[in-house]
């Protein structure tokens, strides 16, 4: 009886130290699941750690890595139907068929960022964002769009700046600053090709100006957001002045300087490698273009939203499904982030993912195998007619698809710096001194005030994508592509209202269809789909700032610690349950 009795207790104590070790093993995992990185979670899940700024260069927060942009300009625009205009949401949920088609193809092309022209404030857009982020894409939003009162306007300041724009901006960063994979918000696209009076100071860069430091003013006043760095994008004329304008802080005699005057980054859309020279040494208009910001002695990222110059220098080439003259060779994608170039950019975005045919078709109709000015795509939708509603429309590489792609493939240099080892020139640590005869921002009245129009967010707890398998995505010989099962959810809403830029590149035309007209393509298919699969959620978030490395590695020691002691309770236990029954045994016998 008494053996009897023992072996019950010892059972009974084993059972106490086995409930030990799981509840150390789940320690030990659930702080794992804390120290991870975004690409723990799933075989095909790539992540996106939040991207912080030091000096002029942008890193991985959470590796500490150097962050080059190899990015491309998306906007979808089928070739027919309603939806054949700019400025229009292709990125509600309402379109998952587009994200379906396309995402695989921004991960054939090894692009790690897209930039949109324009979203809708009023729709949600997580489903787009997280599905993004699935495949290890970053976003740049513009705060801007060409509806009444959404943007900068040609009149000369302060009345180009209304402060329904403000409000807007306002909006959109409360909406996107949850997501991790927001490289930047910027303040406009090209607002100095649209100015009236391009004579400073009558013209519209001090509503520009303003505008970029109202939106820095409103996410530094609200604790529930993150830091997200705020920028802008200019077309490549006066180039001297407007970087060091965007990149200066304006005095006022008798008042204070405003540091948020300051642009964080600084996007210029430029098209100068117009042939197919593949040395960089004969590459005059490039290499003077990172010579003038060398000149500059920029503090902030430069980044080249814009570039992919069409040209007829460039050779004709086929791939699988036809031949395409004018096919640009994107030997300045490779350049821009090699060890050469790196110093003064922060990598850029090619103009764009598809030729869109109401802009290309007087001078190169489809299937844009001619040349044409306007031809910009790595690739175009099929058939002819498709208008995304009744007929889908497939999406057809060509051949400087490919081009771009193996240009992207190019690794950075081991030679860049880390977040941790990197020291800005010495230089290139201040403000630049602004243009003569560039008035303060704090010489006008503004419309909408110094102080922000908006609420800051609830402070909720961090938002997490849910983690979801992508879709099996099939990829044809000509670029179409077929899905097989489950997505990622995401919203977006774009658009595009980019003017004619330094490369003569334009928009048909500027009209907005109505919300109730969006297509509702697999919309019921996802929501059963989301139903019925499991609510996990991504621990590995992290917030934008050079400290999340350090509690990233916080997380992993703890973790680590608790698989120690799991391994310990583990292995000790028996031998100890063993120990106290032999005793016994000895002291009955």
């Amino acid at each position: 009886m008494a053996i009897a009795a023992l072996l019950s207790a010892s059972a009974c104590w084993m059972g106490k130290t086995e409930a030990a070790t799981v509840a150390a093993t789940n320690t030990s995992e659930s702080a794992s699941v804390a120290a991870a990185t975004a690409t723990t979670a799933g075989s095909s899940f790539k992540g996106t750690p939040p991207l912080v700024i030091s000096g002029y260069r942008f890193f991985d927060s959470l590796t500490g890595k150097y962050f080059g942009i190899r990015g491309v300009n998306y906007y979808p625009r089928p070739n027919a139907g309603v939806f054949d205009a700019n400025n229009l949401d292709f990125f509600s949920n309402d379109h998952a068929s587009i994200r379906d088609r396309d995402f695989p193809q921004f991960t054939q092309l090894n692009a790690n960022a897209i930039r949109l022209y324009a979203v809708d404030p009023d729709v949600d857009h997580t489903d787009f964002m997280c599905e993004l982020q699935a495949e290890g894409i970053y976003v740049v939003v513009d705060l801007g769009s060409s509806c009444p009162g959404c943007e900068i306007t040609p009149a000369s300041a302060p009345e180009c700046y209304p402060a329904s724009y403000k409000t807007r901006g306002e909006k959109i960063i409360a909406q996107f600053s949850k997501f991790d994979n927001v490289i930047g918000f910027s303040g406009g696209n090209e607002v100095n090709h649209r100015s009236a009076d391009k004579t400073s100071p009558n013209f519209n860069a001090p509503c520009q100006k303003m505008f970029v430091r109202d939106m820095r003013n409103y996410i530094a006043s609200c604790p529930t957001v993150r830091q997200i760095p705020v920028g802008l994008v200019v077309a490549d004329h006066e180039r001297e002045d407007n970087a060091l304008y965007y990149n200066c802080i304006t005095e006022k005699k008798g008042v204070e300087k405003d540091p948020l005057e300051q642009a964080q980054w600084y996007g210029i859309n430029t098209y100068i490698h117009c042939d197919d020279i593949s040395d960089p040494k004969k590459a005059t208009g490039f290499n003077m273009l990172r010579d003038s910001f060398g000149s500059y002695k920029y503090s902030i990222p430069v980044i080249l939203t814009e570039f992919g110059c069409t040209s007829l220098g460039f050779p004709t080439m086929k791939n699988k499904v036809g031949v395409y003259k004018g096919q640009r060779t994107f030997h300045d994608a490779k350049w821009m982030n090699s060890i050469d170039y790196s110093e003064y950019f922060a990598g850029g975005f090619a103009f764009e993912y598809t030729t869109e045919n109401a802009n290309s078709k007087s001078t190169s109709k489809y299937p844009f195998t001619e040349f044409g000015p306007q031809n910009y795509g790595l690739g175009y939708l099929s058939p002819e007619d498709c208008d995304d509603v009744k007929k889908p429309c497939s999406y057809v590489q060509m051949p400087n698809f490919d081009n771009l792609a193996k240009a992207y493939q190019a690794p950075d240099s081991p030679e860049e710096p880390t977040l941790k080892t990197f020291k800005p020139a010495a230089n290139r640590t201040a403000p630049s001194k602004c243009p003569a005869g560039y008035p303060a921002l704090r010489d006008y009245q503004w419309e909408g005030g110094l102080k922000p129009t908006s609420k800051c967010p609830m402070n909720t707890p961090k938002f997490q994508c849910p983690k979801k398998a992508r879709k099996a995505t099939t990829v044809s010989d000509a670029g179409s592509t077929s899905t097989a099962s489950g997505s990622e959810s995401a919203e977006n809403t774009a658009s595009e209202g980019s003017s004619e830029s330094a490369s003569g590149k334009t928009d048909a035309d500027d009209t907005k269809a109505p919300a109730s007209a969006q297509p509702t393509t697999k919309k019921a298919a996802a929501e059963e789909e989301s139903a019925a699969e499991e609510s996990e959620t991504l621990e590995s978030n992290i917030e934008s700032d050079p400290s999340a490395s350090d509690e990233s590695k916080s997380a992993t020691e703890t973790a680590v610690k608790a698989s120690d002691a799991s391994q310990v309770a583990s292995s000790t236990a028996p031998m100890i349950a063993i120990a106290a029954l032999v005793i016994a045994l000895v002291q009955h016998f």
